[in-house]
Formats: C-alpha cells, sequence, structure tokens
C-alpha cells in the first residue's frame, strides 16, 4: 500500500492524472440519468447501478415529506465542491483534517413551478457555498484551492452557465414501462430509444 493522504492513494491519484493526460480522448463527457415516476409526487432516479428516490409530496403537517429535485441538486453542488477541494489537496500535497461544504439556495419564485405565475423564475437566483477547513495550511493556500475548485466544480459550471436543454416527449405504451433496471445492471448505451 502506498502514501495516503486525505484517504487517496496519492501514486494511484498521480497514474490516474498521468494516464488521462496521455488519453484525454478517455474521459466520459457524457452522462446518463432516468427518472421512473412512482405515485403520486413520487419518482425514483436511476444511474447506473445506483437510484434514489425524489419526493415532491406534502405531509399532513405540510412539510415535504422527503428531498425534493431541488433540494438534489444543491446536495450535489456541495458534494462537488467539497470533493473538488479534496481532490485539489491532495493533489497539491495538502494535508485536510475536517471538510465540511453549507450551501443556502434562495430561490426567485417557486409559485411559477406551482403554476401560480408571479414574476421571476423557480428556479435558484443565488447559492451560498461556504467552506469550513481545517487543515495543515495556510489561509492564502486553502483560498488558492478553494478559488481553483469552485472555478472547476462541473456542478458549479452547470449551475452559472447557459446549458442548452434540449427537451423532447414520445407517447409509449406497453413493453416499454415494464422495462425496471436491476438493482446489478448497468446501462452503457442508448438503447434505440430507450432513455439509457
Amino acid at each position: 500500500m502506498g502514501t495516503l493522504l486525505n484517504g487517496v492513494e496519492v501514486e494511484e491519484l498521480q497514474q490516474l492524472l498521468e494516464e488521462v493526460r496521455a488519453h484525454p480522448e478517455a474521459v466520459q463527457s457524457r452522462r446518463w440519468a432516468r427518472f421512473r415516476w412512482e405515485n403520486g409526487l413520487k419518482g425514483r432516479v436511476y444511474i447506473r447501478n445506483q437510484s434514489f428516490v425524489v419526493d415532491e409530496s406534502v405531509d399532513p403537517s405540510g412539510r415535504e415529506a422527503g428531498l425534493s429535485a431541488l433540494e438534489y441538486a444543491l446536495g450535489a453542488l456541495g458534494a462537488c465542491l467539497g470533493l473538488g477541494f479534496i481532490f485539489n489537496a491532495t493533489r497539491r500535497g495538502v494535508a485536510i483534517r475536517n471538510l465540511e461544504v453549507a450551501l443556502e439556495g434562495r430561490i426567485d419564485n417557486l409559485l411559477r413551478f406551482l403554476g401560480l405565475g408571479g414574476e421571476g423564475h423557480p428556479g435558484y437566483r443565488e447559492v451560498i457555498a461556504k467552506a469550513y477547513v481545517d487543515a495543515d495550511a495556510d489561509e492564502e493556500t486553502l483560498q488558492a484551492l478553494w478559488t481553483e475548485t469552485v472555478a472547476n466544480s462541473p456542478v458549479g459550471n452547470t449551475f452559472v452557465r447557459p446549458v442548452a436543454l434540449r427537451a423532447e416527449i414520445a407517447t409509449v405504451s406497453g413493453w416499454w414501462f415494464r422495462y425496471t433496471p436491476g438493482e446489478d445492471q448497468t446501462p452503457t448505451e442508448s438503447r434505440g430509444g430507450m432513455p439509457c
């Protein structure tokens, strides 16, 4: 076993980076996900061989019953920033003892999503992300790592840059809706009209 830094095998990380540098075309530039409605305002998202529930329903107390898609988006940003920070710190030889990324998303106008109109849009108008770090490095080094992490975050860039959304709809019935990937199935490519 080689050197561990921040729980990451440093030699393996360096080897991976060298392989990617030598063969950049091998980096997968596409991702796939599938959503399957279950009941009410609840459904399941399938990504590779894993899945998670998204629940927009409200329980009798008036609270949201589960995590909404908008909350998952906020969590995905936090995870991307946090893991990106660990990646960048490890690459630069900085030991991290503890890290937490706290996020607050301020929604512009959720009434639009509910069909109740108004100005603005139903997405986040501002997201505040703050990293709390305990590390073997000075403030300047940590700030530089955080700046690099935010600038190169795939999810962060998805939040702040326009993304072309091509939304299509198809009317289907029968066998197509009987397909549900098992926990051990990993779709690798599109199957002729099926999501992935």
